[in-house]
Parts: C-alpha cells; sequence; structure tokens
C-alpha cells in the first residue's frame, strides 16, 4: 500500500499486531474471565487468564471490533505472560508502544483493553 493508502496511519507494529495477532483463543482452563464492551462502537473484547502464585501464566483474548482492538488486544496478551495479576501491570503507555502508537480515531482500545483486563482479573472462573 502507498503512504496515501488505508493503513497510512499505522506503524509496522501495529499492522503485525493485527495482520497476526499473539495468543487469540480461548484458554481451555482459565481461572479468570472477563469482557468490557466500547458504547459508543460496540467493539467486544475478552481475556482469560491463568493466574498462578499471583503472577499471569498465560493468557488469551477474543474480539469482535475494529484493527485498534485486535492489535492492542492482541499487544496486551502478548505482554501480560510473567506480569503480576493486576490492573495496570501494563502501563498504557508500554502498551502504547508495542503496537507502535494509536491512531487517534483508534485509541478507545487502549482504554477497553484495560477495562477488560481489570474484568478478567475481577472475575476467577469456578
Amino acid at each position: 500500500m502507498t503512504e496515501s493508502g488505508p493503513t497510512s496511519a499505522y506503524s509496522a507494529r501495529f499492522l503485525d499486531h493485527l495482520t497476526s495477532p499473539r495468543r487469540r483463543g480461548s484458554l481451555e482452563r482459565p481461572t479468570h474471565r472477563g469482557s468490557a464492551e466500547d458504547p459508543a462502537c460496540g467493539d467486544l473484547l475478552t481475556f482469560d487468564l491463568a493466574v498462578a502464585g499471583g503472577v499471569v501464566a498465560d493468557v488469551r483474548f477474543r474480539v469482535l471490533g475494529c484493527p485498534g482492538s485486535i492489535a492492542v488486544g492482541s499487544a496486551l496478551a502478548s505482554l501480560l505472560v510473567g506480569r503480576p495479576a493486576r490492573a495496570g501491570a501494563v502501563p498504557a503507555a508500554e502498551l502504547e508502544a508495542e503496537v507502535g502508537g494509536v491512531p487517534p480515531a483508534k485509541r478507545h482500545a487502549l482504554l477497553l483493553a484495560q477495562d477488560a483486563l481489570a474484568a478478567a482479573l475481577r472475575s476467577p472462573v469456578s
């Protein structure tokens, strides 16, 4: 695509997470699961976590949404393993850096991902 094409607002790292999402899918035996929805656009992001000893041992995500939600969900999932199982374990600035920046029209995806992670951490699976 050319510089003036539809993807020119996206960095190479953003496009890599978009076209080759990391950790997409479901965990067979999650310890935690939670979702968040953006009421303005309808994007829905869900995280399955396997937490052991207070640390995220494994994670998968599912998303119904725009390119921003796909790329940011992939980025957060890829950064979470080995981190403390707490909201904010991946700071917003680090998350945005992982995708090489987020265009203004897709910034809602950063908050959606953090909200979905917080929901998962509050929701142990029985």
